[in-house]
């Protein structure tokens, strides 16, 4: 099919004149459509397929395809979650809808679902447990599976991107970095592989490195969304704000309906200085998603925007829901928090933001005990006799040092510490 789309169309079409609209030849015809460049006769023959065939995966899948090609995120994504829920054993079908939900900025659906398309791509039955238990985010056994699975057969691809993301998950980065390094070392053409190594290049603060892998996928596939999306994020991350607003905007032609995306359009222009059309971003994810905390957070976060009476009702009606998410409703306290104290109702905004500060601690892994620990080691060992005996220790140029990345290393240490 792929090497010559016309060829496989006219066979189905013959197909179908002699016995009929076959199935299986009418999802030909629609696929032949697709490979020739022709999304919107595909989508006039797979759509009604579907219709008529609501029960085969295979149909939702390639109808699925054809959205995107077609620039429908929102329905293509529908399809796609159809059909790996129709057929669990399609694994392209979960590479795809990986792909697809990487586009739309969700790294947790985008990861479950690449889970399962290792998990459906093996018959091993080690690989299988392995995945299954990476699926179940049960990491000490898929980490023991994989060891034992890479002992025997140390240059399996597909168990190294494994561990790397067993790895990832645990915050190991430098062994997930060096996993998938040498994942690509063996099979360069390993695209899954090479996403994720992207990616943890980026979590790992390596911008650049980043970057080049990225062109490295886009070379190979210049429309795929979800490496455009992590394109833009890494740009963001650099300071290049314009080229990644350019990109979201590229992004926002095929998923004009994904309120994530609107939100990262949003934070892109922000930082950019263009305010007005952060604002009117954020209000378009809201208007999609209404019960997003951290779009209303970001609106706050802007101190120009004083909400209205209208959005301070919306943002109470959906922390009235029992069913909101924490990480959104920590942020919603906060933003309702904000929009009490322009209104000058201290002891009400008070409250609110108490509550998100509850929420927001229950998240955090902190331990008063640990830093106090910490801080009577450091008093105990750098002493006054230390420095005098490394006295002349050190590089001996007078350039002043300015130090960066870590909290309070800005502004803050500069004119109120130093």
């Amino acid at each position: 099919m792929s090497s010559d789309p016309a060829l496989a169309g006219e066979q189905a079409a013959e197909i179908i004149k002699a016995v009929g609209e076959h199935p299986m030849a009418v999802l030909l015809l629609g696929v032949s459509h697709r490979l020739r460049g022709d999304p919107q006769r595909s989508l006039e023959i797979l759509r009604p397929l579907a219709v008529r065939q609501p029960n085969w995966g295979l149909a939702h899948y390639e109808l699925g395809q054809t959205l995107i090609r077609a620039r429908r995120g929102i329905e293509a994504s529908a399809a796609l979650q159809r059909a790996v829920r129709l057929n669990p054993g399609l694994p392209k079908a979960w590479l795809t809808l990986g792909d697809h939900l990487m586009a739309m900025d969700d790294v947790e659906g985008a990861d479950a679902a690449y889970a399962n398309h290792i998990r459906h791509s093996t018959r091993d039955p080690q690989m299988l447990q392995a995945a299954t238990a990476l699926l179940e985010n049960r990491l000490p056994e898929a980490e023991l599976r994989l060891r034992e699975r890479l002992k025997q057969a140390p240059t399996d691809v597909a168990a190294i991107r494994m561990l790397a993301e067993v790895a990832a998950r645990l915050g190991r980065n430098e062994d997930a970095e060096s996993l998938l390094a040498r994942c690509l070392q063996l099979a360069p053409g390993f695209h899954a592989a090479r996403q994720n190594y992207a990616l943890v290049l980026h979590r790992s603060n390596k911008p650049a490195q980043a970057l080049a892998e990225i062109e490295t996928l886009l070379a190979a596939e210049p429309d795929n969304a979800g490496y455009l999306n992590l394109k833009a994020v890494v740009l963001c991350r650099v300071g290049d704000y314009e080229t990644a607003i350019g990109l979201y905007a590229a992004i926002l032609e095929a998923y004009p309906d994904h309120p994530r995306i609107w939100m990262s359009y949003g934070h892109a222009l922000k930082t950019a200085g263009q305010q007005q059309r952060a604002i009117e971003a954020y209000r378009r994810s809201l208007a999609l998603d209404p019960g997003c905390g951290e779009v209303w957070w970001s609106l706050a976060n802007l101190k120009t925007v004083r909400f209205s009476a209208d959005d301070l009702a919306a943002m109470r009606a959906e922390l009235a829901k029992p069913a909101l998410d924490d990480k959104d409703r920590q942020h919603l306290e906060f933003a309702v928090g904000k929009a009490l104290e322009d209104e000058a109702d201290y002891e009400a905004s008070f409250r609110h933001y108490l509550e998100g500060n509850r929420l927001r601690r229950k998240t955090l892994r902190y331990e008063a005990d640990e830093t106090s620990s910490r801080v009577e080691r450091i008093r105990q060992s750098y002493t006054r006799e230390f420095f005098e005996q490394r006295a002349g220790w050190g590089a001996q140029a007078p350039d002043p040092i300015f130090v960066v990345g870590l909290p309070r290393a800005g502004s803050t240490l500069i004119e109120q510490i130093l």
